[in-house]
């Protein structure tokens, strides 16, 4: 009995020193997690901090994340952030019978680049901002489309945006965005985001890049 005892306490042991080591390296077992599922899509990804909150029911934190495109659209870095702050409840995310969309309490986001890139062959990294974030609905019109998840607080920034043209080199275009701090409250549908749009359109005044950028929503 004895015997037993003292290896049961022996393997309650290693189970707490397991469970800490796993505590301590969440993070980075995270970031290679992350980064290896964009590897298996053909892009790859470099996250320079990742903090994630404990338990799992509050913050991640990231700051010098590069995502890189596809090899066909060249595989320079196509989006540069230089700070990432995510509050929401991951139990919703994870509650696939619920079917709801997921709810970020709070986003802060800070973009340091972003590359728009066109083929030769007019295909793009990114269809339009618009098409990106919200649900095509044939009953509604475009600025009440509901988005593919809703936030209670949002903060954003943005620096830069690249246009590449990897046709015609000369069609290229770098533009300075410096949005600083732009808050949105209740984002649930497209409409929420038009003001942060307008902020954005703003600075862009070459209006074939401002159609690739936003589509149908400035193309009138």
């Amino acid at each position: 009995m004895r015997f037993l005892s003292r290896w049961a306490f022996r393997l309650l042991i290693l189970l707490l020193v397991v469970a800490i080591g796993l505590f301590l390296t969440k993070d980075a077992l995270a970031k290679w997690w992350i980064v290896s599922e964009f590897r298996e899509q053909g892009m790859d990804a470099r996250i320079g901090q990742l903090d994630i909150g404990f338990p799992l029911n509050s913050t991640v934190a990231a700051s010098d994340i590069t995502i890189y495109n596809l090899p066909e659209y060249g595989g320079a870095p196509m989006l540069r952030i230089g700070d990432l702050f995510i509050d929401c409840d991951f139990s919703e995310l994870m509650n696939v019978r619920r079917k709801l969309k997921p709810h970020f309490r709070q986003v802060r986001i800070g973009i340091t680049e972003f590359n728009l890139v066109e083929t030769s062959v007019g295909e793009r990294n990114l269809i339009s901002l618009p098409d990106a974030v919200a649900k095509p609905s044939a009953q509604l019109s475009l600025g009440e489309s509901p988005l593919y998840f809703t936030i209670g607080n949002l903060n954003f920034s943005w620096e830069r945006l690249k246009f590449t043209d990897l046709a015609d080199a000369g069609k290229s275009r770098d533009v300075n965005i410096n949005i600083e701090g732009y808050t949105v409250q209740d984002v649930d549908k497209l409409s929420d985001l038009r003001p942060l749009f307008d902020q954005i359109a703003n600075k862009v005044t070459w209006k074939v890049l401002l159609n690739k950028l936003f589509g149908r929503l400035f193309s009138n």
